[in-house]
């Protein structure tokens, strides 16, 4: 089954994504907070991270930032589809800067969002 780590710092939106995840057949750990999304990853490396660009402490520039360099051990990467309310360029060039796949703004419908992550994690692996 593959894994998805969604981290908002906004519960009722982690949840409704949880849910709509799950749903759809995945298995979907959640965090509330750039720190713990790190020590989740340290744990288990999902296949997905649906990753909320603002957040208070540590914002999610910083943990895809950390991701990528390394921080965090794993044989994969997983693909980090960051979201945010304010898709400026600025936001899409520092998202793309510290190794983000993907910056969607949260006003995509959940569906589109979904058929989104379907691409990357259902389409069949290169040959």
């Amino acid at each position: 089954m593959r894994k998805i780590l969604v981290v908002d710092d906004e519960a009722d939106l982690a949840h409704l994504y949880r849910l709509v995840l799950e749903m759809s057949g995945y298995e979907v750990r959640a965090a509330t907070s750039g720190k713990e999304a790190l020590r989740l990853l340290r744990e288990d490396i999902p296949h997905l991270v649906l990753l909320d660009v603002m957040m208070p402490g540590m914002d999610g520039i910083e943990v895809c930032h950390q991701i990528r360099k390394g921080d965090i051990p794993s044989e994969r990467q997983p693909v980090i589809i960051m979201y945010t309310a304010n898709d400026s360029a600025e936001n899409r060039m520092s998202s793309h800067a510290a190794g983000a796949n993907e910056l969607v703004s949260k006003d995509v419908p959940v569906e589109k969002l979904t058929a989104k992550i379907n691409g990357y994690l259902l389409a069949p692996a290169p040959t």
